[in-house]
C-alpha cells in the first residue's frame, strides 16, 4: 500500500527513536516528610545509646542486655505513641469546630404570639401576619394534630386538616400575607380572632 504522504510507522519509529522518550521521567527520589525525619532522628539517638550502654557495661553482661531490652521496648513503645499521635492529631483538630456547635431550639407558639403582638405594636402589620401564622402552624405540632414542616402553607395545612375553625384562620390568613395592601391594622385583628377561634389565645 503506498501511503500519499509517506508511511505512518516510519514516522512512530523516528518518535520512538528520540532520546527524549528514553530512560524515566525524573532522577530524583522522594523527600521524606517531617515524621520520616522524626523517626529518623529517634533512630539515630537510639543507636547511639545502646551503643554506649554497651560500651559502659560490656556488651556480654546479662545487666546489659536487660538495659538494652528496656530500652529498645521504651523506644518502641514511643514510636507507636508518636505516631499515633500524629495520625489522630488532624482528626481532632477537624473535630474540635463541631463541638463547639450549639443547636438553637425551636420557638413555641406561644413564644410566637407574643412576637406576632409585639410586632404589631410596633405597626409591622406583614410581619405580625407572618409570625402569628407561624404560631399557628406550631400549634397544630405541638397538639399533636399536623407535624410541623418550615415549607408547608397554610393553606396545605388546611387541606389535610379538614377543620372548620382552622379553614377560617386560613382564609384570613392567605389574604394577609398575599393580597395586594391587605396587612393592616383590621386584618391582622380578624386573623388574630380566628387564631383565638380556633387556638385559643393562650396557645
Amino acid at each position: 500500500m503506498v501511503w500519499p504522504h509517506g508511511d505512518p510507522r516510519d514516522v512512530a519509529r523516528a518518535i520512538v527513536a528520540d532520546p527524549r522518550f528514553h530512560g524515566t521521567t525524573s532522577d530524583g527520589t522522594p523527600q521524606p516528610n517531617f515524621l520520616d525525619r522524626v523517626l529518623a532522628w529517634l533512630g539515630q539517638r537510639l543507636v547511639e545509646l545502646l551503643r554506649a550502654i554497651g560500651h559502659a557495661l560490656g556488651a556480654q553482661t546479662p545487666l546489659s542486655v536487660v538495659i538494652g531490652t528496656a530500652v529498645l521496648v521504651a523506644a518502641a513503645v514511643g514510636v507507636v505513641v508518636l505516631v499515633v499521635w500524629f495520625v489522630r492529631r488532624p482528626g481532632r483538630r477537624q473535630a474540635a469546630p463541631g463541638r463547639q456547635v450549639r443547636l438553637e431550639r425551636a420557638p413555641t407558639s406561644a413564644e410566637l404570639f407574643a412576637q406576632a403582638l409585639a410586632a404589631a405594636r410596633a405597626e409591622r402589620w406583614h410581619a405580625a401576619a407572618s409570625l402569628l401564622v407561624r404560631a399557628a402552624l406550631h400549634a397544630l405540632d405541638e397538639r399533636g394534630r399536623l407535624r410541623f414542616d418550615p415549607a408547608r402553607t397554610p393553606g396545605e395545612a388546611r387541606r389535610l386538616l379538614h377543620d372548620a375553625a382552622f379553614d377560617a384562620f386560613e382564609r384570613e390568613a392567605t389574604t394577609a400575607l398575599f393580597a395586594a395592601g391587605a396587612a393592616t391594622p383590621d386584618r391582622f385583628a380578624r386573623l388574630r380572632a380566628a387564631y383565638a377561634a380556633a387556638f385559643g389565645e393562650a396557645a
